[in-house]
């Protein structure tokens, strides 16, 4: 999806399989402590001992995938959104509506995550119409728009905006303003299939502040450069 220098990658694959092995460790470690417990101490049956086996084993799928998601976004996303900062750099992203439509393009693909899985995007700056990644996102912005600059409005940080219905079901739709300083630049909404973790909508806050907000002053600058 991206590239990274050599070296980064080299050093990502080590964290990343160190991290496994002490995964891996704990795991086993803590596994026999149970069964140890189970076995010799309480000399519980086989069939306890099999279903405690199976809901751990479910804990230990969900925890090494949670995981994997809070360590692989801050090693990868510099990596992936940079393509993005190049297309600003050199001017192959001419104007903010096109940085919005490849924002929210970004936003869909990137955070692709069994807990973190955003499915549509919508971007607005400088309150022009919003750009969305899909039909459906098009359909929550006809119907939202002016309650999503509204609220955009009202908050500082990632809000959970609520839940929607639509023609292809439920969505759980949150808002992200975007403010560079004290100037409130436009907002970014985007729906989920379920509610996010606080720790998820940290990184959106995070994301916002180091990626999103500097990117827009830019773009505005060269179109208000561009009209003087």
């Amino acid at each position: 999806m991206f590239a990274r220098p050599r070296s980064f990658s080299i050093l990502y694959g080590i964290q990343r399989t160190l991290l496994s092995i002490f995964y891996l460790i704990s795991v086993v470690t803590v596994f026999w402590l149970i069964f140890f417990l189970l076995h010799d101490v309480l000399q519980t049956g086989g069939t306890v001992l099999i279903l405690v086996s199976i809901v751990y084993l479910v804990f230990i799928v969900l925890g090494y995938s949670i995981i994997h998601v809070i360590s692989y976004i801050p090693s990868n996303l510099a990596g992936a959104f940079d393509p993005l900062k190049n297309g600003i750099a050199d001017k192959s992203i001419e104007s903010s509506t096109d940085f919005a439509g490849k924002l929210a393009e970004f936003m869909c693909v990137f955070f692709n995550f069994a807990f973190f899985d955003i499915q549509h995007a919508m971007v607005s700056i400088q309150g022009q119409e919003l750009v969305s990644s899909s039909g459906l996102a098009m359909e929550i912005a006809d119907l939202e728009s002016g309650k999503l600059e509204e609220f955009a409005g009202s908050i500082k940080d990632t809000a959970y905006y609520g839940k929607i219905k639509t023609d292809s079901g439920a969505h759980h739709l949150y808002v992200i303003p975007i403010i560079f300083g004290e100037r409130r630049l436009g907002f970014i909404g985007l729906t989920t299939q379920q509610k996010l973790w606080r720790i998820f909508i940290h990184l959106l806050n995070e994301f916002e502040n180091d990626f999103v907000d500097d990117q827009v002053v830019h773009i505005l600058n060269r179109e208000s450069d561009t009209i003087s």
